[in-house]
């Protein structure tokens, strides 16, 4: 029972084989037990002992945002404060025992935060602290661009137009190259850079998609952006192909062609019109 830590393998802790086991099992929810073993028989001495063995007292902890600090901390403080002033406010006013510590922002959060103040100071402060969790990769600076352009539709216009979105950014159109190549068998020039797009993409829907769920009127597109997204995914395996198969010039694409109701089924997606 060992994991790699970028350099070698190293055994994992008792703490860590427990973490796992609890994670597999999810303990505490409802079943009396549960079952834990190893794809190893040698590994199960050194499993049955850290299973058995108590979990020591914590020392330390850290505490970080949570959806209801943050809507008290807004509603305390006047309505145009930035977020970046928000995190400030919360270390300013935190009293906790010796023991506990705030988390201070790391440089991804504070870049995350300058982020959402660039176009948020008009929005609620319950859709200020939507934007705080929305789980968007902050160091895509394409990915941030259209999710800067989505949310100043969303503040300026409510409904969001994911196809226009999309449109404008160009990724649907490097999505349809990839699925073109696909299904006609063709290589694809610089599938490094196709698959770069498609990845943004993919956040970019991942992200509406979250956001649909939270609010369906403003988000309404949640079937578009999950047929674009099982489309997206299907064109980023095969742009792994092509990387792949650029070290073996021989090697035959055929078995990896997209056919059948898939690609109509994407394709079909972006041609519909849609309403709210």
């Amino acid at each position: 029972m060992s994991k790699w830590d970028g350099w070698v393998e190293t055994p994992l802790e008792a703490s860590q084989i427990k973490q796992i086991a609890g994670r597999a099992g999810r303990f505490g929810m409802g079943a009396e037990g549960g079952i834990v073993t190893t794809l190893d028989p040698a590994d199960l001495p050194a499993l049955k002992a850290a299973m058995a063995m108590k979990p020591g007292s914590l020392r330390y902890a850290r505490v970080g945002f949570i959806g209801s600090t943050i809507m008290d901390l807004f509603s305390a403080l006047p309505r145009d404060t930035t977020v970046t002033t928000l995190r400030d406010a919360l270390h300013y006013c935190s009293v906790l025992p010796p023991s506990m510590a705030v988390i201070g922002p790391s440089i991804k959060d504070a870049d995350k935060m300058r982020y959402i103040d660039s176009f948020s100071q008009e929005l609620a402060a319950a859709e200020r602290s939507l934007l705080l969790q929305c789980p968007f990769p902050s160091m895509d600076d394409q990915c941030k661009a259209v999710l800067g352009a989505m949310f100043i539709m969303y503040r300026d216009a409510l409904p969001v137009d994911l196809r226009e979105i999309l449109l404008k950014s160009g990724l649907l159109q490097s999505l349809e190259q990839v699925l073109a190549a696909r299904q006609q068998d063709k290589p694809l020039f610089k599938p490094r850079q196709d698959l770069a797009s498609l990845e943004t993409l993919h956040s970019v829907l991942t992200v509406y998609a979250w956001l649909s769920f939270r609010n369906s009127i403003a988000f309404h597109a949640y079937d578009l952006a999950v047929a674009l997204r099982g489309a997206t995914q299907e064109a980023m395996d095969y742009c792994l192909r092509s990387v792949a198969l650029t070290r073996r010039p021989k090697a035959n694409l055929s078995p990896y062609v997209m056919r059948g109701p898939f690609v109509h089924k994407a394709s079909s997606a972006l041609t519909q019109s849609e309403s709210i």
